[in-house]
């Protein structure tokens, strides 16, 4: 055999087993690394004993010594950002210490240095927010929890209760100013978050006047409903109804009145005023077009073996004192049930009770006018209008079929006739019972349904 070819041969089972025994050693102390990472802090010798350049050991070793020996803890952190200087951690620990020992702008420094070196890591992040607030600097400590936030969404829950309690401090909420004014892409979820959990809800109006001002980024319609919700539930209605107007379009205010979009023109969102179809299983109510409809679309109810309590369209009315009339048309597609639904009036605030019920609605019938009075008392200052179950019991309930809906209208009378008076007396006695904590749900279902 060829002597050079032997040589050869010689040289490359060599270099295979040098290869093996560096790839031996480098996989040794990675393994180690691992289970120093995992909390096992004793078998750092070990990892560095396999792989003495690995990055990761030597900052832990000079974590640990930190206190013990801080000049052997300095020379492994040097050695520590040599061996790797795309790692922030040498640096941030160095910048602990100078900022302890009083060298703030060396520490400072080193901070700003390793924030460049990982400009999007939301571990690190968090770690740069906490020197800033340490330090007292909250501006750019927020300028690093909206990156962690931007980084890593799942961090929100674990941020937002923080970033809430500065909103509803006046000390320290005009400190998110600058990130109302160009919000990030965490900001309507966190204005939610706001909107729902603030203990007063001038937090809230606060935010929302600063997205008013923003002149880059316009408020967002998920912004103004978060707010209108919120002071619906306080019960500040008035100045939900302004708020909640002032984001209307102005094909949207011309379908105002007593009752918003009685016509069923404009699409079902659930937000503000407007009408609310809630999500059932057995149930779907969108707007589509059919036959003998005036305008573009009326509104379909589909029912499919419905069973339980319906209460599932609604709409918020803020009526004045006085009597009213509501009026529509309907078409009843085979709704199958022996106590149908029916439209009723309740007062929401101060309290809760049955104002007036219209009659029931079932069987088939082509389109035809209906009508009910109703009187709202001097003491109501917030209303719902609400299409529920006819019949009282779990038989009578049972629903089947399609109801249609239009040219529906509240309209102002003179006054109640004697008659109405007392039918709407003896409604409102007859329903408060069933009425005592009976929920409205509320979640909106606006996915379209085929036309027929």
């Amino acid at each position: 055999m060829n002597l050079g070819i032997i040589a050869w041969r010689g040289v490359l089972l060599a270099g295979a087993g040098v290869l093996a025994w560096i790839s031996l050693g480098v996989g040794l102390g990675e393994m180690y690394a691992e289970r120093v990472a995992a909390g096992d802090e004793t078998l750092i010798d070990h990892a560095l004993g396999w792989q003495p350049e690995h990055s990761g050991m030597l900052f832990g070793k000079a974590a640990m010594l930190q206190n013990d020996d801080p000049q052997r803890s300095l020379e492994l952190l040097r050695q520590a950002y040599a061996a790797n200087p795309s790692d922030p951690r040498p640096l941030i620990l160095r910048a602990g210490q100078l900022r302890e020992a009083g060298a703030v702008e060396r520490s400072d420094a080193l901070i700003e240095l390793a924030a460049r070196l990982t400009p999007v890591d939301s571990r690190m992040q968090l770690q740069f927010a906490a020197y800033w607030g340490e330090r007292g600097q909250l501006e750019r400590m927020l300028k690093h929890v909206s990156t962690t936030l931007e980084a890593d969404p799942s961090k929100r829950s674990e941020l937002f209760p923080s970033l809430l309690a500065m909103a509803e401090s006046a000390e320290y909420r005009a400190l998110l100013a600058p990130l109302a004014q160009s919000p990030p892409s965490w900001w309507k979820a966190y204005f939610t978050y706001v909107a729902a959990k603030a203990q007063d809800v001038d937090a809230v109006r606060f935010l929302y006047a600063l997205r008013r001002q923003a002149t880059r980024v316009p408020l967002q319609p998920e912004e103004r409903e978060a707010f209108v919700r919120r002071l619906q539930q306080d019960g500040l209605v008035d100045e939900a109804y302004l708020v909640w107007i002032s984001g209307l379009d102005d094909n949207a205010r011309k379908q105002l009145g007593f009752l918003y979009d009685g016509g069923f023109e404009r699409p079902i969102d659930g937000s503000g005023f407007g009408w609310r179809v809630a999500r059932h299983k057995h149930f779907s109510g969108t707007t589509a077009p059919t036959r003998g409809v005036n305008g573009r679309a009326a509104l379909r109810l589909r029912f499919r073996a419905f069973e339980g309590r319906f209460r599932h369209v609604t709409q918020p009315l803020l009526l004045a004192p006085g009597a009213y009339q509501l009026l529509g048309r309907l078409r009843l597609d085979s709704l199958t049930s022996k106590g149908g639904v029916r439209w009723t009036v309740r007062c929401l605030l101060p309290d809760a009770k049955v104002l007036a019920e219209g009659p029931r609605l079932l069987g088939s019938s082509d389109w035809r006018e209906f009508e009910f009075s109703f009187e709202v008392p001097n003491d109501c200052r917030y209303q719902q209008l609400l299409l529920a179950s006819g019949g009282t019991r779990a038989f009578e309930r049972k629903l089947d079929g399609v109801v249609w809906f239009d040219d529906m209208r509240i309209r102002r009378v003179e006054a109640l006739d004697a008659a109405a008076r007392v039918d709407a007396l003896m409604r409102a006695e007859a329903n408060a019972e069933r009425e005592h904590d009976q929920p409205v749900p509320t979640e909106v279902d606006d996915k379209p349904s085929p036309p027929e």
